[in-house]
């Protein structure tokens, strides 16, 4: 692997695509509460602020220990991501044994949107990808009779075991089919490969076990509810559920690929072609079987609304999988029409990352805080009290540098009635000057929103940005600041 130079230059270039521009947006809603789940006592912040295992909140906690900075929080996901471009390549020699189809595969991921929009995301999923590569890689070899490496197969399984299952929740998906799999063989044979790969994957899961224990119960309870998702569960009419299995299947693959539906019929059609190419081959039928088997458990869970299915990003998981099988559908083109078709797709992908990158990084996205806290802080009286709505709060803690006692924190989000709450706190200090703040949800329509604001009050200045804003309201008998649009920060 590391003499495959076609590896370093891939390597390189999915790097370049994922430095640049790293520090240039404000950390998003989701990010701050990522940061804010890795302070203090990781695993009670964690279980209380996230829907996901602790492992990543424990590693962004010593990272951010060196920096705060946009750029250097985000560095830490983006070397996951650039791995995980190396750890699809590992991927797709463990399970075809062809260096072109697996860096084929590293070039999808390299390109792909959405691993490269989450290298440059203070997320756990870059992470998730990295380990579900590289565990379903380890399993492979694990499984391999002819394979000599004896016990440290067995170690490295079980380490990346617990590192996939301390993550994401959707590794148990992987675990389980890897299980089953071991399962079947132990029917038939049940040789020193068999034996160490029961003991490194048994292993890797007793010791995720009392993590799980702590944090898992939590998040069933105070996590995401279900009508979040309710588009992605598995209706219980079978018409109904057809339709939802191919069009969830559909979205997922766009989602694995270039977002547009179109993709992900060519590329799903792709990786069809990689299942058939790859059902032969012992390593690859394996292959086949984790990642069919993981889009069918993950389908029956939405049945009982424990889990989403399609194009969402808790699939992610399975991701690694989708880029060595469409490249290996990529592969069995090369030997038709002189390879043409195989050399076009390669292009096809490069094109179109090149439309998502021009779109990511010229049209405005997330939720620009980081200018709008900086001229509060400008232009904001010593006096004057800040009222945060409860969407904008992780942001707000993160960005203000200002004194917390005249901040005031809100408790409605801005899809309920959080003008009713505005008012109230409001007429708490009807002689004080108000500035409303919001980020997360926000839009240019819900500006027209806070003509219903208490009539005690004149709108004043307002700075805004990208989905975040703050607004000034000055009491009708104080001396208020000229009205004005304020400016874009």
């Amino acid at each position: 692997m590391k003499n495959d130079r076609w590896l370093w230059a891939i390597l390189l270039l999915g790097a370049v695509v994922r430095l640049v521009g790293l520090g240039e947006r404000s950390l998003s809603y989701d990010e701050c509460q990522q940061f804010w789940a890795s302070q203090g006592k990781v695993l009670i912040s964690n279980r209380e602020i996230t829907l996901d295992p602790p492992g990543f909140a424990y590693l962004l906690h010593l990272h951010a220990a060196a920096g705060r900075s946009e750029a250097w929080l985000r560095l830490l996901p983006c070397l996951f991501g650039i791995l995980a471009i190396a750890a699809v390549y590992r991927l797709g020699v463990a399970g075809t044994a062809n260096r072109w189809t697996a860096r084929a595969a590293a070039l999808f991921i390299a390109l792909a949107p959405y691993p490269i929009r989450y290298s440059q995301s203070l997320r756990v999923y870059s992470q998730a990808i990295f380990f579900a590569a590289l565990l379903v890689a380890a399993f492979l070899e694990a499984t391999d009779e002819d394979d000599t490496r004896g016990w440290s197969d067995a170690l490295l399984l079980g380490f990346l075991t617990f590192a996939a299952l301390l993550s994401v929740y959707g590794s148990v998906w992987l675990v389980s089919m890897m299980a089953i799999l071991l399962a079947w063989r132990g029917l038939r044979e049940r040789g020193r490969a068999w034996r160490r790969c029961m003991v490194g994957l048994a292993a890797g899961m007793v010791l995720a076990l009392p993590w799980y224990q702590l944090s898992l119960p939590v998040q069933l309870t105070e996590g995401t509810p279900s009508s979040f998702y309710e588009d992605k569960f598995l209706p219980l009419s079978p018409p109904q559920a057809v339709g939802f299995l191919v069009r969830g299947t559909g979205d997922l693959f766009a989602f694995f690929s270039f977002i547009h539906p179109g993709t992900g019929l060519v590329f799903g059609a792709l990786a069809v072609l990689g299942i058939v190419r790859l059902r032969r081959h012992p390593r690859g039928a394996d292959l086949m079987v984790v990642f069919l088997g993981c889009l069918v458990a993950a389908a029956v869970a939405s049945a009982f609304r424990l889990y989403p299915y399609g194009g969402t990003r808790q699939m992610l998981f399975v991701a690694p999988l989708f880029y060595v099988l469409g490249a290996a559908g990529i592969e069995s083109l090369r030997h038709h029409f002189r390879g043409v078709p195989a050399i076009a797709l390669l292009m096809a992908i490069a094109v179109g990352c090149g439309i998502f990158l021009y779109r990511y990084h010229t049209e405005p996205g997330g939720q620009d805080v980081r200018p709008v806290i900086r001229s509060l802080q400008e232009v904001a009286r010593p006096d004057d009290l800040i009222l945060v709505n409860k969407d904008a709060l992780p942001q707000f803690r993160f960005y203000y540098r200002g004194d917390p006692a005249r901040v005031v924190e809100g408790k409605e989000t801005v899809i309920r009635d959080y003008i009713s709450e505005v008012n109230r706190l409001m007429a708490t200090a009807p002689r004080s000057r108000w500035w409303l703040v919001f980020s997360h949800g926000w839009s240019a329509e819900r500006r027209q929103e806070l003509a219903a604001v208490d009539s005690r009050f004149l709108a004043g200045q307002r700075i805004e940005a990208y989905r975040a804003a703050a607004y000034l309201f000055v009491p009708r008998t104080g001396s208020a600041a000229p009205p004005g649009d304020g400016g874009q920060p």
